[in-house]
């Protein structure tokens, strides 16, 4: 009898012990779950406050034609350059103080003196003009330029103009002078 007792008692401590053991576990698993939860929660807040923060840090807006803002336009001098083209044939046009802002490159001074021009994209090279009023690089007689008599090293659109700038726009198979 004493054993059955006992029986009963062990088995009785047994199962509580075991409801508890379950519930610990259970509690434990709910206040990891709960840490995890606050640790992402902190980091998704922190990252909204610093996108929040840093959203206008370095922020320039651009055109969809890649020039810089109105803003940092305003800000630059406007200047006088002049420009010329020769077509190869004999024919050349004179456009003589045409107005544009410190920076703006020869490309920006080919598009703004109302010639019709065609050209091609090159990604990281640049633009390369393939015709000017209809002109063509036909054979090896390519347009080219020259800036204050200087043949230039890098494309239209890489080349910053400043005022009293002469530039010149050649179809012609010469080969640049080095």
């Amino acid at each position: 009898m004493v054993l059955l007792i006992w029986g009963r008692i062990s088995f009785g401590v047994a199962s509580v012990a075991l409801a508890n053991s379950k519930n610990n576990t259970t509690m434990g698993e709910f206040k990891q779950t709960i840490k995890i939860f606050g640790v992402l929660f902190g980091v998704l807040v922190f990252g909204v406050l610093l996108g929040v923060t840093l959203v206008n840090v370095g922020y320039v807006p651009v055109n969809p034609d890649r020039s810089v803002g109105v803003a940092a336009q305003e800000q630059r001098q406007i200047i006088a350059v002049q420009l010329t083209v020769d077509y190869g044939n004999g024919d050349t046009q004179m456009f003589l103080a045409q107005e544009l802002r410190s920076g703006d490159s020869v490309l920006t001074l080919l598009e703004k003196s109302g010639v019709a021009l065609e050209k091609r994209n090159f990604p990281g090279v640049g633009v390369f003009i393939e015709a000017i009023n209809g002109v063509h690089n036909t054979g090896n007689y390519y347009w080219q330029f020259w800036v204050n008599g200087e043949y230039a090293t890098v494309g239209a659109s890489q080349y910053a103009l400043q005022h009293g700038d002469q530039v010149l726009w050649k179809r012609t198979n010469e080969l640049p002078r080095r």
